[in-house]
């Protein structure tokens, strides 16, 4: 407050107004201050207004000016003026500046929340559209790749990644245009689940907010950028198969504001990741689906197109080619069991290794091998999800194999071989891929009985034709092979009747016995007809039968047989088939005795047994240096009865070639004979494999 008049002379002031102007107690007193000198010359109009309002009208009156202090500074000041006497009126100063500053933060202030509201309508903008595009989203990438764009709309200082997991590691799927390229490669490579920031959230399943980061211990290639980070963690079923990580260069702790928008991107990334994750399953089962009726119908065109086949490994092979062609790439292999190990019968797609290819083709499998004993034992399918490379085969040729599944092969009930998947791709098997391969190996097994069916029918129709044509040669040689001895027995027993009527005892002993010899005949040939017969009706035993051991006693019974013959023997390696050993050791005892009793005398004799294998059967061949036939005639060589000489030139019945046609057929093989007169023969027959 202060007292003065219109020259500029004050009378009074108070302490506030000192303060005010920087004036002292002194000056004052002595004379030195004159108000005028510290109002700016801007303001004198205005100031002679106001004495004059105050003084002559003696009313009060305020305005605004400035004063200047003794340090010149201009001081904003809401001034008062009342009368006080005739002279002088009595002024107030109200020093603004405060009131200015407030002004000044209070339209800061309103700017900062104008620009607030700018930014959370922008941000509400940005996540209404993100929600519109995301809802639309099919894939984790492109989800991932809008919720990293929106986050760097709402927080352009942060880097972010969106990762899934993936063969037991963490594999990006999305990140943001900022990471750094070095880093952002090593990230691809992948990293392990149990990191300690990593195995925190996997077992609270709750966000994570790490002020300060350095990502020590974490054993993750780090740049140094980030000085916080932050982890979102999608859960499902109470799994984490994803997580939403950021990172903050620009500070080191996370405000609440930048953690709010943190949570409602990652509750919107997680609810929006389990509808993407639950329309991939739905999808996935019905790709499974349809994979299932595409086996099954994949089945019922194989019955349709292959229903004359009757060949097990063509069947076998073509089921390979449906069950692969539903899978991730990777080969099929069929099994059959033999005496020591398992050998390989069928294969489809490339084993992807030569070593090993070569090795399955020479040494096949031992039987107590893991991946084919334990299903070949209980029948269980045995899938595995990772394959246990190196126990069946070396390690060094499986590595490339990730996952593998084996399976029995039946028929009626009873096991016939193990058919094995090996896939070049990791894979977790479903319950779909159970189903629907389960389905196919038991659409083979129906596949298989009705084509053995079938192959019964027509060999039951062979033999059938055989009987009926080994009938017709037991009718003609009824009336004729077995007449001629009768006709010898009659005749010959009459002229000994008359020789002993004349008591010709010499002619008695010679006629009887060529009545003997006509009889012996007689029975031999009932005999062969006999064995002939029991050839087609013996019920055959199949097993694994080795070759070897059938030929040497087939070497020791025709040694019996003719003991004064000299037989040069060249026996080659034989392979174990699937047969009946007793019928098959009547088959290689006939064409042995058959080699050597047609031996040419005066020439050495020598007797070749070998075996060749071929894609579906096993060729057994006998060969001789013997008297040989005329190859006209050797479609009648199998007939019963049917002889190419005589009975002086060599002996026999005629049935011995038709019991092994007979016993072969049985097994589902053929039989061939080449020769030329005078230069022996080669007889042969197949035996399926």
């Amino acid at each position: 407050m202060a007292v003065g008049s219109i020259d500029g002379q004050l009378s009074q002031v108070n302490d506030a107004w000192l303060r005010l102007t920087g004036q002292t107690r002194a000056a004052f007193e002595a004379g030195e201050v004159n108000w005028q000198a510290l109002t700016p010359a801007e303001y004198n109009g205005t100031e002679a207004q106001a004495f004059k309002q105050a003084c002559v009208e003696g009313s009060a009156v305020s305005y605004h000016k400035e004063l200047l202090n003794v340090q010149g500074e201009r001081i904003p000041v809401e001034a008062t003026l009342a009368p006080f006497d005739e002279r002088q009126v009595m002024g107030y100063a109200l020093d603004l500046r405060p009131f200015r500053l407030q002004e000044q933060a209070l339209r800061s202030e309103r700017a900062r929340l104008e620009q607030l509201v700018a930014e959370r309508t922008a941000a509400l903008q940005t996540f209404v559209t993100f929600t519109e595009n995301a809802s639309q989203s099919r894939n984790v990438e492109e989800l991932g790749r809008l919720v990293l764009d929106t986050l760097q709309a709402v927080m352009p200082e942060a880097t972010a990644l969106v990762y899934e997991q993936e063969d037991q590691t963490w594999q990006p799927r999305a990140w943001t245009s900022n990471i750094a390229p070095e880093l952002l490669a090593a990230l691809q490579r992948g990293f392990r689940l149990n990191t300690p920031t990593s195995e925190q959230v996997l077992r609270t399943r709750q966000p994570l907010f790490v002020d300060h980061w350095t990502g020590e211990g974490e054993e993750v290639p780090y740049s140094g950028g980030d000085r916080a980070a932050a982890i979102w963690p999608v859960t499902q079923d109470r799994e984490v198969p994803a997580l939403l990580s950021v990172g903050l260069q620009t500070a080191a702790q996370w405000t609440e504001a930048q953690k709010s928008i943190i949570r409602a991107l990652g509750r919107s990334f997680s609810l929006l990741y389990d509808r993407i994750s639950s329309a991939r399953q739905v999808q996935a089962e019905r790709d499974e689906a349809e994979r299932r009726t595409l086996a099954l119908r994949a089945f019922a065109v194989m019955s349709r197109d292959l229903a004359g086949e009757t060949n097990r490994y063509a069947l076998v092979r073509r089921a390979q080619e449906i069950m692969l062609s539903l899978l991730t790439p990777g080969y099929a292999l069929y099994w059959e069991a033999g005496e020591d190990r398992w050998h390989l019968k069928s294969q489809v797609g490339d084993i992807g290794d030569p070593a090993l290819q070569e090795f399955v083709d020479t040494y096949g499998l031992p039987l107590d091998a893991p991946a084919l004993q334990s299903t070949w034992q209980t029948g269980v399918p045995n899938y595995q999800d990772n394959y246990a490379q190196g126990a069946d085969t070396p390690a060094e040729m499986i590595r490339h194999v990730q996952a593998a599944t084996a399976f029995q092969v039946r028929m009626h009930g009873q096991p016939v071989g193990m058919l094995a998947i090996g896939l070049f791709d990791q894979r977790t098997w479903t319950p779909m891929d159970r189903a629907v391969l389960e389905t196919a190996i038991y659409s083979l097994g129906l596949v298989l009985e009705r084509a053995q069916s079938i192959e019964a029918l027509s060999r039951s129709n062979a033999e059938l034709q055989n009987s009926n044509a080994e009938l017709e040669a037991f009718a003609y040689s009824a009336s004729h092979d077995l007449r001629t001895p009768v006709r010898h027995v009659k005749g010959f027993t009459e002229m000994a009747l008359k020789a002993l009527a004349r008591q010709q005892d010499d002619k008695v002993a010679q006629h009887l016995g060529i009545v003997s010899g006509a009889a012996d005949r007689m029975t031999a040939m009932i005999d062969a007809m006999l064995v002939l017969s029991r050839a087609g009706r013996a019920e055959l035993q199949l097993r694994p039968v080795r070759l070897g051991a059938l030929v040497e006693q087939a070497q020791q019974d025709v040694l019996m047989e003719f003991p004064a013959q000299r037989v040069e023997w060249q026996i080659d390696p034989l392979p174990t088939v699937q047969a009946d050993a007793a019928t098959l050791q009547q088959v290689l005892t006939n064409l042995l005795s058959n080699a050597v009793k047609f031996a040419v005398v005066g020439r050495p004799l020598r007797v070749h047994v070998w075996a060749e294998e071929r894609p579906q059967e096993w060729a057994i061949f006998v060969q001789d240096t013997g008297a040989g036939f005329d190859p006209h005639y050797a479609d009648k060589l199998f007939g019963a009865f049917q002889r190419l000489h005589t009975q002086q030139q060599f002996a026999g019945t005629g049935v011995g070639l038709a019991t092994v046609r007979r016993i072969v057929l049985r097994h589902g093989g053929q039989v061939w004979a080449s020769g030329e007169v005078d230069r022996g023969a080669t007889f042969g027959f197949s035996l399926p494999r």
